[in-house]
């Protein structure tokens, strides 16, 4: 049988598919053990048209390979909780402008990525025009009042002039000094760098245009000016989000608060995202309880390098290291379950020495025993111990090519 046909077969009988590439060491599947329990429909359907792994009794003994009957038994699982994702409050920036004005060009559009510091808009603004030209006319002041000041200082150590006109002198200088901090403080206040600063002279054109710069790199998520729009200090015109990390805020009731710790690792699974798993760490516990759900926030920073996490998706959140609500299902061995293609798989014992690789959907979980919620049924024989090795076994046969 062609590789791709029985691997098709595969991927329309099961929930979840394994690696599109076939094995070609793989035979077709041997008659089951009449001495095994029968599987139900659903086990039964999943494993026709399959092929199964065949192995030496020396290879078998050398992987250590150990089976056990799946069953139905009672466990307690992680602490689990739904939560919505939200970008992290200390990496988003609301951008508006510093001063009045009107927009007079955008430079910025909702999904563009920005460094900090990059011009989003400009705006025209006559109160930025008369900050500057206060500015230079209080510097004026300022280098006028202090030559003043050294001379009549000079003139009195020469006995030329009285000590009191250069200390009058003197306090105009500081008096002078004063007006012109005062007038670079308030450019400051409305964006004027220092490094601007210097590129301002008496003799030339005073621009009103200001930048709108971004605080921090990121992407827009937002853009609400317009050209020619009148916009004040309150107006935010741009949202800013840096994206490469998101948080969870999960409500964990106060009976379990006690297990939750800072720095316990969470998985998460999202409904946007079936059969990826995505890994964070607690970062805080809430200090207060509210009274009426009897829950706290506990917030889980993910990394979100790849951008696959965006504010606003559902996810499910399993806290390792904890307990919750024990619970009646089928249950596996964690060594059992592996992670092949997009999901997950166990390996299925069909006939002495065969197994066949099983996709599986699993609870979240984290301790020793995981929940299968489908691909399996009581009764069937699955490896326990070893499945790395027929995991191995199966890519190397993948990797040998087509028959």
């Amino acid at each position: 049988m062609n590789n791709a046909l029985w691997l098709a077969a595969l991927s329309s009988s099961l929930l979840l598919a394994c690696d599109p590439k076939p094995a070609p060491k793989a035979v077709a599947p041997a008659a089951p053990d009449a001495t095994a329990p029968a599987p139900a429909a659903e086990g039964a359907a999943a494993a026709e048209g399959t092929r199964t792994i065949q192995l030496t009794p020396e290879q078998v003994r050398t992987a250590g390979i150990a089976t056990a009957l799946v069953e139905t038994r009672t466990e307690s699982a992680p602490i689990q909780a739904t939560a919505t994702i939200e970008p992290a409050a200390d990496r988003q920036a609301r951008v508006g402008a510093r001063v009045s004005g009107r927009i007079s060009s955008l430079r910025a559009k909702v999904g563009d990525q920005v460094r900090a510091g990059q011009a989003l808009a400009f705006i025209d603004s006559p109160e930025l025009g008369r900050a500057r030209a206060d500015f230079l006319a209080a510097l004026a002041m300022a280098n006028l009042t202090r030559e003043t000041a050294d001379r009549e200082k000079s003139l009195f150590e020469r006995n030329i002039s009285a000590e009191r006109e250069w200390r009058e002198a003197e306090a105009q200088a500081i008096k002078a000094r004063a007006d012109k901090e005062a007038a670079e403080n308030r450019l400051h206040a409305l964006g004027v760098t220092d490094a601007e600063l210097p590129e301002m002279k008496v003799d030339q054109h005073l621009g009103s245009s200001m930048a709108i710069s971004s605080p921090i790199a990121g992407v827009v998520v937002e853009a609400s000016g317009t050209l020619g729009q009148i916009v004040e200090p309150k107006d935010t015109i741009f949202t800013v989000m840096d994206l490469r990390s998101v948080w969870l805020q999960v409500e964990i009731y106060e009976q379990d608060l006690a297990q939750v710790r800072v720095g316990r690792r969470a998985v998460v699974h999202l409904k946007a995202a079936p059969g990826e798993e995505f890994s964070g760490a607690v970062e805080s516990v809430g200090a207060l309880v509210d009274t009426k759900s009897r829950t706290a926030r506990v917030r889980i920073v993910l990394d979100n390098a790849r951008g696959v996490l965006k504010p606003g998706m559902f996810a499910t959140v399993s806290i390792q290291g904890t307990s919750g609500d024990r619970r009646r299902g089928l249950f596996v061995p964690s060594a059992a379950v592996q992670r092949l293609g997009g999901g997950h798989a166990v390996f299925v014992a069909r006939a002495e020495n065969a197994f066949e690789p099983r996709p599986v959907e699993v609870a979240p979980s984290g301790g020793e025993w995981i929940e299968v919620v489908r691909g399996l049924v009581a009764g069937e024989r699955i490896v326990t111990n070893g499945s790395f090795s027929l995991k191995s076994e199966l890519k190397k046969d993948e990797l040998g090519g087509e028959e």
